[in-house]
C-alpha cells in the first residue's frame, strides 16, 4: 500500500463505457476537484444513485431518448409527386379529415408499401406509363425510405421511385385502415444521425453492482451503456455531497477504513499548508518545467494536430507552453473582444443547420395583407413567418377554439414557400399535438394572422429573430492538457467576465490566434518553457544542444 495509491480496495473487473465528449469532460473536471484518479469512483457513485430510485428511471430514460432524437433528427428529403386530379383531391380530403398534411399520409403509405407483402412490379410499370398526371405537389420523406424504395424498384431494371410512391398512395386511399395510429407513430418518424460518443473508458464495477445494472437494463429494454450515460447526466445535474460519496466509494474496506481516511485527510491538510492564502502563485520548478495545475480543454482534431505540428519545432511536448503563449497574447490584445465576436460568427456560420421547407396556405384576403406587410417592411415571407412563429411560441396562451376554427377554414388557394428553424418547427408540432390532432399548419396560420393584426415592433424582430439559425453541437473531441498557474488563470477569468465568455472558449480562441500569427515567437516560447532564473542559461544551452541533435537526425543539415 503506497502513499500515492491510498490503499484503494479493488472493485472487480472493468467494463467499457462511452460518453459524449461534453459529459466526459464535465465528469473529469468534477472528479479532478475531488482528488486524483477519482473518475471511476465518481461513475460508480452515479450508478448507485440511479439504482437507488429505479421507479423514476423509465420516465427519465424516455425523456433522454426523446431529447437525443430531437437533437439528431435529419431534415426531410423533398420530392415532387405528380398525381391525377381525382387522386389529388382524395388525398387532400383525407389530409383535411385527419387534420394533417399530405406528406404524413404519403409517409404512412410508403411504409405500408415497403413492409407489406405482395406483387408490385406490374402495378408500378402501369403507373409509370400514365399520362394524366397533371397535379403536382411536393412531399417530404425520410432519405432512408427513398433509398429502400429505389433498391426495391431497381431490382429488375430502372428505379421507378415516383411510380412506386403513387402506387403506395392509391393503395392507402383505397384502404386507409387504422390511419390515426399510423400517423402518430409512422408519419412522425424521422431519420436520426448516429450519436457522437467519445473513446471507450474502462470503469471497474463489482459483480453486485453490475448485476443490478444489467437487471434494470433488461426490464427497460435498454443496455448498460445507455443507463450509465443517463446516470452521468443525472449526477451532473444534481452533484450533491459528491466528495463524501466518492470517498465512501473509494475506501470500502472495513479493516483499514479509518486509517485510509485519516491518511487522506493528512494529505489534503499538507497540500493546503503548502499553498498559503497570501501567496496563491506557486513558485516555478528549478528544472524549468511548466508550473501550475493541469487543466483539460477540448479542441477539434485538426486544431490539435496543427498545434502539435507547430509546437514540435520547439522540442517535444511543447503544446502546453505554446498555448500559454497564445493565452498571454490574447489577454494582452486590445482587440480580444473583436476577435471573439468574429470567431463566434464564423463558428455559428459553420454549424448553422438549414431551415426546414414549409408551405404556407392562406386565403386570398389574408394573402393580400401578408404581401402588403412584407412589402412595407421590405421583408421576405420566410422572415415574417419566422417572427410570427417566434411570437406565438414565446406567449402561446389558450387557443384551442381558434385552432379548430382555423383547421376548418376553406379557400386556402394562395401558397407561399417559406421555411422554419428545425427547433421552431419541432416546437410548433409539439404545441399542436397537445390538442389531440396534428394542427401544425393551422397553428402557423394562427401565428401569421396574429402578426397581421398586431405587427408591433416588427422592424426590430426582423433584425434580431428572422436571421437566427439552429446550430449543431461543436465537434471538439480532442483533449489537450494545459498547465496554468493561478496568476494566469486569474487574468483569463477576468477577461472571460469582461467579454461574457468562459475559459474553454477563450483558450480555443487563443489556439486559433497563435496558429494564424506565430511568427517570431521563439523567444516567447523559450521564456515560457524555461522560467526559472537560477539555471536559465544552463537550460537554454541544453535546449540548443538537443535541438541541434534532433534536427541533424531529421536530415536538415543544421
Amino acid at each position: 500500500m503506497s502513499e500515492t495509491n491510498m490503499g484503494r480496495v479493488p472493485v472487480g473487473d472493468p467494463i467499457p463505457l462511452r460518453f459524449d465528449p461534453t459529459t466526459k469532460q464535465r465528469l473529469e473536471e468534477l472528479a479532478a476537484d475531488i482528488g486524483p484518479r477519482r473518475f471511476g469512483a465518481l461513475v460508480r457513485v452515479a450508478a448507485r444513485r440511479l439504482l437507488a430510485d429505479p421507479d423514476r428511471v423509465p420516465d427519465a430514460l424516455n425523456q433522454a431518448r426523446r431529447a437525443s432524437a430531437d437533437a439528431r433528427r435529419i431534415t426531410w428529403a423533398e420530392r415532387p409527386l405528380d398525381l391525377d386530379p381525382a387522386t389529388s383531391t382524395r388525398l387532400n380530403e383525407l389530409a383535411h379529415e385527419f387534420h394533417t398534411d399530405r406528406s404524413a399520409i404519403v409517409r404512412v403509405a410508403v411504409h405500408r408499401f415497403l413492409t407489406g407483402a405482395g406483387r408490385f412490379r406490374h402495378p408500378v410499370l402501369r403507373e409509370n406509363a400514365r399520362t394524366d398526371l397533371t397535379c403536382r405537389t411536393r412531399v417530404y420523406l425520410n432519405r432512408s425510405t427513398l433509398v429502400r424504395l429505389e433498391k426495391l424498384t431497381a431490382r429488375n431494371g430502372d428505379a421507378l421511385t415516383p411510380a412506386a410512391i403513387r402506387v403506395a398512395v392509391r393503395r392507402l386511399l383505397d384502404d386507409p385502415e387504422d390511419l390515426t395510429a399510423d400517423l402518430a407513430t409512422i408519419g412522425t418518424a424521422r431519420d436520426l444521425t448516429p450519436e457522437v460518443l467519445g473513446p471507450r473508458t474502462n470503469v471497474h464495477f463489482d459483480n453486485e453492482l453490475r448485476d443490478q445494472l444489467d437487471a434494470l437494463a433488461g426490464r427497460l429494454e435498454s443496455d448498460r451503456a445507455e443507463l450509465m450515460r443517463l446516470a452521468a447526466r443525472q449526477l451532473l445535474a444534481n452533484p450533491r455531497d459528491l466528495e463524501k460519496a466518492v470517498t465512501e466509494e473509494i475506501y470500502r474496506g472495513d479493516a483499514n477504513r479509518d486509517l485510509l481516511i485519516a491518511r487522506d485527510t493528512r494529505r489534503r491538510q499538507a497540500a493546503a499548508a503548502d499553498q498559503p492564502a497570501h501567496a496563491p502563485t506557486r513558485a516555478p520548478s528549478p528544472q524549468g518545467n511548466p508550473f501550475g495545475r493541469r487543466h483539460v480543454y477540448r479542441f477539434d482534431e485538426d486544431t490539435k494536430r496543427r498545434l502539435e505540428k507547430l509546437a514540435d519545432d520547439y522540442g517535444p511536448r511543447r503544446v502546453s507552453a505554446l498555448l500559454r503563449v497564445g493565452i498571454r497574447r490574447l489577454i494582452g490584445s486590445p482587440r480580444a473582444d473583436v476577435d471573439l465576436a468574429q470567431a463566434r460568427r464564423a463558428n455559428a456560420q459553420a454549424r448553422a443547420l438549414p431551415h426546414d421547407p414549409v408551405t404556407l396556405k392562406l386565403d386570398s384576403p389574408t394573402a393580400v395583407r401578408f404581401r402588403t406587410l412584407a412589402s412595407l417592411y421590405e421583408a421576405s415571407p420566410r422572415d415574417l413567418v419566422a417572427v410570427a412563429v417566434h411570437r406565438l411560441l414565446a406567449a402561446p396562451g389558450h387557443h384551442r377554439p381558434t385552432l379548430i376554427a382555423e383547421a376548418a377554414t376553406s379557400g386556402l388557394d394562395e401558397k407561399f414557400k417559406v421555411s422554419l428553424r428545425p427547433s421552431a418547427r419541432r416546437d410548433i408540432e409539439q404545441l399542436a399535438d397537445r390538442h389531440g390532432t396534428r394542427l401544425s399548419s393551422a397553428l402557423v396560420r394562427v401565428a401569421v394572422r396574429r402578426l397581421l393584426d398586431n405587427p408591433a415592433d416588427l422592424a426590430g424582430d426582423l433584425e434580431n429573430i428572422a436571421p437566427v439559425h439552429d446550430l449543431r453541437p461543436a465537434e471538439r473531441t480532442a483533449r489537450v492538457d494545459v498547465a496554468l498557474d493561478d496568476e494566469l488563470l486569474a487574468h483569463l477569468d477576468a477577461l472571460a467576465d469582461r467579454l461574457g465568455s468562459n475559459r474553454q472558449e477563450l483558450v480555443y480562441l487563443a489556439a486559433k490566434r497563435i496558429l494564424r500569427f506565430h511568427h517570431n515567437i521563439e523567444n516567447r516560447m523559450l521564456d515560457e518553457m524555461f522560467r526559472a532564473q537560477n539555471n536559465r542559461a544552463h537550460l537554454l544551452a541544453k535546449h540548443a544542444r538537443r535541438e541541434k541533435t534532433r534536427r541533424t537526425d531529421r536530415g536538415s543539415g543544421t
